[in-house]
């Protein structure tokens, strides 16, 4: 099946050779990979997804990317007993990059930056063959725990928020709440996974997801003066690393929407680490 998919996906669409760039940098579907979904792979529509990211490499034509930066969930390193990851990894070298598993990392947000994220995802490098001797790219280094910045510091507890983030008392996720607050206390943050309540002890947020804003399930959950709520997309943006002074959604995007693309974000900061050494690396490049 993925092999009838490898050789319709690799068909040119574009019809002329795309126009040079120094990176390409894709987030395919985390989704047929997460532990969090049926883990189908390439079985799943979306996985296959990835297979047009090596369509649109060949489009380049002799100007391909120097330098490929890819993101994906960190269950994507062994799914499937590994064999997924061996498929990615001969498609990347097939199309003539440096690169095996040592150009792939799992990063966690909360470790390698100052973001109070529990956030963790893989992130791959490769580097072109044309261009590079071999793939000198290395990953950042954590950071110092005293450097974490409080979890408190992104969420606003001192003024009301819209009344749309408050679970009213006849909501069924209203009363586990409650109860996780009257036994942990009103200074952690919560999270409603299928039937129980989890409270996070670490001064850290759980991982922000894209179905957030569907209901109860998988939203950072706080207690403030005026009652129990979710965080809002503001607060979740921030804890992307979105600074309110240069980000703002439109008037016009629904807040379901606003959740899903701040869940399927990566940290701002922990990915301009990284950037800043491909940015180096593209520099030293041979022409």
């Amino acid at each position: 099946m993925c092999d009838d998919l490898h050789s319709e996906v690799l068909k040119p669409l574009l019809g002329d050779e795309l126009e040079s760039v120094d990176v390409l940098t894709a987030g395919f579907p985390c989704q047929p990979f997460s532990v969090a979904g049926l883990k189908k792979g390439f079985e799943d529509d979306r996985g296959t997804l990835f297979l047009h990211i090596i369509r649109l490499i060949h489009e380049f034509g002799a100007a391909k990317p120097k330098v490929l930066f890819l993101e994906n969930v960190s269950n994507f390193l062994g799914h499937d007993e590994g064999r997924t990851f061996r498929r990615v990894q001969h498609e990347i070298q097939h199309a003539g990059y440096w690169f095996t598993t040592a150009n792939a990392e799992i990063v966690n947000t909360a470790t390698h930056s100052t973001i109070p994220q529990n956030r963790s995802r893989i992130f791959m490098v490769a580097m072109s063959c044309d261009h590079f001797s071999r793939n000198t790219f290395t990953f950042p280094s954590k950071v110092a725990k005293t450097e974490l910045q409080s979890l408190w510091s992104f969420i606003s507890r001192r003024k009301k928020v819209d009344n749309w983030y408050y679970f009213s008392e006849d909501s069924q996720y209203h009363r586990p709440f409650v109860e996780a607050v009257e036994e942990f206390g009103s200074d952690s943050i919560y999270q409603l996974r299928r039937n129980y309540v989890r409270e996070n002890k670490s001064n850290l947020c759980f991982t922000l997801m894209a179905n957030m804003g569907e209901g109860g399930h998988n939203q950072p959950v706080i207690k403030d003066r005026w009652g129990i709520r979710k965080l809002t997309e503001i607060e979740c943006a921030r804890l992307q690393g979105f600074s309110d002074d240069w980000f703002e959604f439109p008037d016009d995007v629904p807040l379901y929407q606003r959740y899903k693309q701040i869940g399927n974000s990566v940290t701002v900061p922990l990915v301009r680490r990284m950037a800043e050494q491909i940015i180096k690396l593209v520099a030293t490049a041979k022409s």
